[in-house]
């Protein structure tokens, strides 16, 4: 009877030398993380033939090379993989190759010979100190051996378990990084949206949303005067509107600029820099035009009202650049999860 073409080479081969193909082509897509990707895996996989070589009478060894073998072939594929959107979304190709490079991580340490444990106990401390608790049972056990310079053959699990719980908790950290990033971008599109739906509302009907200055405190003792409005014209035109959430814009694009000089990129697997500097654009909009409308509606004690050109336009980028007040919040939230996520990081997570 025929072979079924279903069935892969991989299970059903008998011989458990043959080794299991890592990809070593230079990745065609874009995206630094493929490149981390690629070199932590060939760091794994020397350190995984240098163990099983050094050691070929050993039982149990070529049983842990294989999965570890297996863990890199998975995280070349999800490195090689092109993302579309729904996959960029959720995260797959750079959640499934972290992942598997973590698991052949972790099984690496079941390789590596007695006396190494002791020199690499460091490395596995730090990793545990940037996810985990600092009263965690496991790795205070570790500190306490890892100070004493005595971690041998019967730590050797220990230090599994703690990496593969720093590795668990760095997943999902960085899953609610993924996660604020979505919203943000969700944010993005419902802001654009609205501010869109004002601005064409505003060109098409301009007296529906007033942008001209008509002197209120001047009217409240009888006075009048002619209106100014944004365009330049004595009433409400088309580009009034349009002119103001452009001002607003340039007040937030002032703001990203400055706060980019304060704030620093940490080491995660997703950016938020960018979502956040897209939201500041349509909150700066959205700012000034409502800026505008209070400071028209007479609703600000003392305040005389706008009578030129010039001042509704200052008025307008400082209302654009104000949305920090409103980012703000959103800006320390994200300072939060990214310092949560980062290896980088205090040793003692942020609190949540």
């Amino acid at each position: 009877m025929a072979a079924d073409p279903a069935v892969h080479e991989s299970d059903t081969r008998d011989d458990e030398d043959a080794p299991y193909e890592v990809s070593r082509e230079v990745q065609r897509w874009p995206g630094v993380w493929r490149v981390y990707i690629a070199a932590r895996s060939e760091e794994i996989l020397a350190d995984s033939e240098r163990c099983v070589a050094a050691r070929p009478a050993e039982p149990g060894l070529k049983v842990l090379h294989h999965a570890i073998e297996r863990h890199l072939a998975l995280a070349a594929k999800y490195s090689g993989e092109r993302q579309g959107w729904r996959r960029w979304l959720t995260g797959q190709a750079i959640e499934g190759a972290w992942s598997n490079v973590f698991g052949a991580t972790i099984l690496l340490y079941g390789l590596l010979p007695a006396g190494e444990l002791n020199a690499r106990a460091p490395e596995v401390l730090a990793t545990g100190r940037a996810y985990l608790a600092a009263d965690d049972a496991r790795l205070t056990q570790l500190a306490t051996r890892a100070a004493a310079g005595d971690i041998d053959e019967r730590d050797r699990s220990l230090l599994m378990s703690v990496l593969r719980a720093g590795y668990n908790a760095a997943s999902i950290e960085s899953g609610r990084v993924r996660s604020f990033r979505n919203m943000l971008f969700g944010g993005v599109v419902i802001l654009t949206l609205i501010v869109s739906g004002l601005i064409a509302i505003g060109a098409i009907w301009p007296q529906a949303i007033p942008m001209c200055g008509n002197g209120t405190l001047l009217a409240s003792f009888g006075a009048r005067q002619n209106q100014v409005c944004p365009a330049g014209a004595n009433g409400p035109t088309a580009g009034d509107v349009p002119l103001v959430a452009l001002m607003g814009m340039l007040g937030a694009a002032l703001a990203t600029a400055a706060s980019l000089s304060t704030r620093s990129e940490l080491s995660t697997r997703y950016s938020l820099a960018v979502a956040q500097n897209l939201l500041k654009a349509p909150a700066g909009v959205a700012t000034a035009i409502v800026g505008l409308l209070i400071l028209n509606s007479g609703f600000v004690p003392g305040f005389a009202g706008l009578s030129s050109q010039t001042s509704i336009l200052v008025w307008a980028m400082v209302f654009g650049y104000a949305q920090q007040v409103v980012t703000r919040f959103v800006d320390q939230r994200a300072n939060t999860l990214l310092h949560a996520a980062s290896p980088n990081a205090p040793t003692s997570p942020p609190s949540r």
